[in-house]
């Protein structure tokens, strides 16, 4: 597939679903213990659908909630993440998380209202089509403010309920690139590059500058998205930095906004 942002070209893998090891395969014919963040999501979701929270009431905090089930407060935050994905609730920054008033539209939906809410993927697969490599590409190396030409760059696929529906291009600087491509990321899994890549920063991750742009699919990447060629798309371009303010990772991701829903909420200030 042609690169467009340095023009090289790659073979794309199964377009329909994830294949599964042999190991994963073995893994999943066992009988799982249900992880303590999908309970809870199942309790809330079922509280949603059953009128104990009414549309466009606010929830309970989530001190409330890690005292009523006795769970701890990253298992709430997990559960609501699944909940935002699938649009049952929605967070407004400085007031709380609120139940939706319309129903789910069988999309990805993400709710952000923070960092922390951009850099989990709940409910979701990778697919690695590329592990980090080293190549020449002054445009992108010019974005992370780098003092060389050369970048390095892993592209994957995500997928929702088996569905792809983003494939995304993960920049970042060789030295940043070999650290990661030796720890194993990106990986398959609800993770994120930056967020696993963060561990081996200098400094944290403090912010991000986005840009969201509308395109038309490009026919070699249509299908790995679940689309037609010239489709409507979305770029989303995303600048990531840290608290000294230097670059760390810019990704450009291509959305099918047929399976993809993009949430922002915004309030007045006091």
């Amino acid at each position: 597939m042609p690169d467009p942002y340095n023009g090289s070209a790659w073979v794309p893998g199964p377009e329909d679903e994830i294949p599964m090891t042999e190991q994963e395969q073995t893994a999943a014919a066992q009988p799982r213990k249900v992880a303590a963040y999908r309970a809870l999501a199942d309790v809330l979701r079922a509280d949603i659908d059953g009128g104990v929270y009414a549309e466009e009431g606010k929830m309970p905090t989530e001190e409330m909630l890690q005292g009523k089930y006795r769970v701890s407060r990253h298992t709430v935050r997990q559960a609501l993440s699944i909940l935002l994905a699938e649009g049952r609730i929605y967070r407004v920054q400085g007031s709380g998380t609120y139940v939706s008033g319309r129903q789910p539209s069988g999309r990805y939906l993400r709710s952000i209202g923070s960092l922390e809410d951009l850099v989990v993927w709940p409910e979701t697969q990778t697919e690695v089509l590329e592990q980090f490599s080293t190549r020449a590409d002054p445009s992108i190396a010019a974005r992370l403010e780098l003092s060389y030409i050369e970048v390095s760059r892993a592209l994957v696929r995500r997928f929702a309920k088996k569905k792809p529906f983003v494939l995304t291009r993960h920049y970042v600087s060789p030295e940043l690139g070999d650290i990661l491509r030796k720890a194993g990321i990106p990986s398959r899994g609800e993770g994120t590059v930056i967020g696993s890549a963060e561990p081996f920063l200098e400094r944290p991750v403090a912010g991000v500058r986005q840009d969201i742009t509308a395109m038309n699919a490009p026919a070699e990447e249509a299908g790995l998205i679940g689309c037609q060629p010239g489709d409507a798309i979305l770029l989303i371009e995303r600048l990531y930095y840290d608290t000294a303010g230097d670059f760390v990772e810019f990704t450009a991701s291509h959305f099918n906004p047929r399976r993809y829903g993009y949430r922002l909420d915004l309030r007045r200030t006091p």
